[in-house]
């Protein structure tokens, strides 16, 4: 018995010693800022707003001459509930705001404006008047939407409106609350902007002008709907004219970025970015921008009668998102397919469910136990098991002391013998040796506990955002691929869209089409387009300006297929074309 004791402590001792040498469960956990930049990226927007058309100019003693005029407004924004309310600029908004009326007074505007540059003049010194008498508006069409992070673009309602920056009416209270029709949207949480502390870290999500390109083509047209994350600190506390707080920070802003969170390092929105500081020189210096407080904003959200709740879709994204960054892709793909049906047009979940499939295929998958946790339940079993065979060697032990201690017979006449003196007894937690005569009973064998269920942490994986694309691959889990469509006019001009099996509408109603169009010439539901027998349709849902093929004065169209080249027009004002494509 003692020598099987001192070969219990012996494991025990070398089980305890050896544990801290197996293999580290070691979490590279996801950095903060990538943490940040994908939570909050699907619930930020971007919104253009204002007017475009042509004006011809027939000044008596001139060749007829036609211009093309535009004053719109790119800004940048944020979903502050699931049921499509918007957080952004006044000033961002303003065209809409301010009427038809003034929106064609600013194109007009444009027109002399190009005009004293063929001439070489300075505009102001033109006879307005005049050219105002021979000049007709002969086209006008007005862009007040919201372009969320997938390309989907819906027509906004303003329902609260504050005073733009720069304004007479300045309050240091640039804020406007607009809706658009959607559900379950991701949102952004709002901060407390009472509690900023100067050097606070601070990011600037948007969409900056300086990173689009539109001019030079440099980047595809995907990425202007990528939104653009910039670090830096809180540099100054200040106030507006009107005493109203105003926020300095030093993260690089520039035009477009209007509008856009400023986002704390727990990721809520400690307010909008608004302005930026004077020019030196006539030069635009970075690092100077200004930012509305998220408690003014908060009044706004208020008065909308909106309330900044998270809904399920932020929910399961995030719970997806940890599985993902712990490499736990059978956990996250579920997850992710959630996200999808809750809010089909969010950005990120295609690439991330195609990502997570890679990785279960190149079997990068982890356990969701940790060595560790295997590592300390083995530890407590062996101690379970030491504690077990002590307690068997000390009932031995008494079990023996007991029949060696027994009475002995009394002698003739009443009178006991007394009993030998026995040898000295050992210790009571002393291990006594074994007689052949008396072997022990075999110990029970230890009855495992039950293992707990542990869920893993974070195991090392970081996700580069470029990998939010489309993989392509051999087998049942991709789907056939029924070419695309590209729009070659229109409001969505040079976008592309994949056709679906199971088919997309197209019209001007965001909750019942998938792909928008906002021009009043086009029906709530206009066509429907999708697969039917291994070709791809169209079908005219009845819409008012009808639905043509490859020429507008043809016949309308009902239901029919279409082969690749194929134009389909919009409207009999041929507001929008789309061409098939069979890739």
């Amino acid at each position: 018995m003692r020598r099987l004791l001192i070969i219990a402590i012996g494991a025990f001792l070398l089980a305890v010693t050896l544990l801290p040498m197996q293999p580290r469960f070691v979490v590279t956990a996801v950095s903060d800022g990538e943490r940040l930049a994908m939570l909050s990226k699907p619930a930020v927007v971007r919104i253009v707003d204002g007017v475009a058309g042509q004006i011809r100019l027939e000044l008596p003693g001139y060749t007829p001459s036609t211009f093309n005029v535009s004053h719109v407004a790119l800004g940048s924004g944020f979903f502050i509930s699931p049921n499509g309310y918007v957080a952004t600029n006044a000033h961002v908004v303003s065209t809409t705001r301010e009427g038809e009326d003034k929106a064609k007074q600013a194109l007009f505007w444009q027109m002399v404006q190009q005009i004293g540059q063929q001439l070489g003049r300075d505009p102001r010194t033109l006879n307005h008047n005049l050219i105002d008498q021979h000049s007709t508006l002969v086209s006008f069409q007005k862009f007040h939407h919201v372009i969320i992070p997938d390309g989907s673009s819906y027509p906004f309602e303003i329902k609260q409106y504050g005073a733009p920056a720069g304004s007479s009416a300045d309050q240091g209270k640039d804020v406007a609350i607009v809706k658009i029709e959607v559900k379950n949207a991701p949102i952004l949480k709002m901060g407390d902007s009472d509690r900023v502390q100067l050097q606070d870290p601070v990011t600037v999500a948007g969409y900056p002008g300086a990173a689009d390109t539109f001019q030079s083509g440099m980047l595809s047209e995907k990425s202007a709907l990528q939104s653009t994350f910039n670090p830096g600190n809180v540099s100054s506390r200040k106030q507006a004219a009107s005493g109203a707080p105003i926020l300095q920070i030093s993260a690089p802003a520039t035009h477009g970025n209007s509008g856009g969170p400023v986002l704390n390092s727990q990721g809520e929105v400690i307010g909008l970015l608004t302005f930026r500081g004077d020019t030196v020189n006539g030069q635009e210096v970075s690092g100077f921008s200004f930012v509305v407080p998220s408690n003014t904003v908060m009044e706004y959200v208020k008065s909308a009668g909106a309330e900044n709740k998270e809904g399920p879709t932020d929910t399961v994204f995030r719970e997806g998102l940890e599985y993902y960054w712990s490499d736990q892709y059978s956990s996250a793909i579920p997850k992710f397919e959630e996200v999808k049906r809750l809010f089909p047009q969010h950005s990120e979940i295609e690439g991330l469910i195609q990502s997570s499939q890679q990785a279960k295929a190149e079997g990068r998958e982890k356990s969701g136990i940790s060595m560790w946790l295997v590592g300390g339940v083995v530890g407590f079993l062996l101690f379970i098991g030491f504690i077990l065979i002590v307690i068997i060697v000390i009932v031995v032990l008494l079990k023996r002391r007991k029949k060696k201690g027994g009475s002995p017979a009394p002698a003739p006449g009443g009178r006991a013998h007394p009993a030998p003196s026995p040898a000295p007894s050992p210790a009571a937690y002393s291990p006594s040796p074994v007689h052949a005569s008396q072997p022990p009973p075999p110990p029970p064998a230890p009855v495992s506990p039950p293992m707990p269920h542990v869920m893993a942490g974070d195991q090392g994986m970081t996700v580069d955002l470029s990998r939010t694309i489309a993989i392509t691959a051999d087998g049942d889990s991709f789907k056939q691929n029924y070419g695309s469509i590209r729009f070659v006019s229109g409001p969505l001009s040079g976008q592309q869209f994949q056709v679906k099996a199971d088919g997309d509408f197209i019209g001007r109603d965001g909750g019942s089409s998938q792909i928008v169009i906002g021009d009043p010439r086009i029906s709530k539901r206009h066509v429907w387009i999708g697969v039917r027998g291994g070709r791809v349709v169209i079908e005219d849902q009845n819409s008012r300006n009808g639905t043509f093929v490859n020429d507008p004065r043809s016949a309308r169209v009902t239901e029919t297929s279409l082969n690749a080249g194929d134009t389909v027009i919009l409207g009999e004002s041929d507001v929008a074309r789309f061409e098939f494509q069979a890739n």
